[in-house]
């Protein structure tokens, strides 16, 4: 059994000249086409607006003192249902954002809050009262009209 290759039949110049275009190409859509993916970081909303949440960055025990109600997931970004959660948390926050705190907290990161909030496995969502306390938590997926139907019973709506 023979195999043919496609530049076996070129020239030096002309593989040349093809790798030159190809590189070429690929440099003019480096430059055009940043601006048309959002990168990991960006949530595109319902409304349509973009906005920079880095659910991750915001330190648990600041969203705890604020007064306001806190959700926190414990997770780590390779696990599967953390991935699944992470779009559901991000419109979350745009959705309850001057009523609720939420907070991924990466355990990899944060070790002492997992130990201190005695987390077994991931994701675990932890939902507090806007006193720091700790109302209830899920462990696994939690679908987001499971999540809602939980802010009502703690009265956020």
């Amino acid at each position: 059994m023979s195999v043919k290759v496609g530049v076996a039949n070129m020239n030096v110049p002309d593989i040349m000249c093809k790798s030159l275009m190809a590189c070429a190409v690929l440099a003019i859509c480096a430059v055009l086409l940043p601006g048309c993916k959002a990168s990991p970081d960006t949530f595109q909303s319902p409304e349509g607006s973009q906005s920079n949440l880095d659910l991750a960055s915001i330190p648990l025990e600041q969203a705890l003192s604020s007064g306001k109600p806190t959700l926190a997931e414990f997770g780590r970004g390779t696990c599967v249902p953390c991935k699944a959660m992470k779009p559901i948390l991000e419109e979350l926050a745009v959705e309850f954002g001057s009523k609720l705190n939420v907070v991924i907290v990466e355990i990899d990161k944060y070790r002492d809050l997992t130990y201190q909030y005695r987390i077994m496995a991931i994701p675990t969502q932890v939902f507090f009262d806007s006193g720091g306390r700790e109302i209830t938590r899920h462990v696994g997926f939690l679908p987001k009209e499971e999540i809602i139907a939980q802010l009502k019973r703690m009265g956020i709506e």
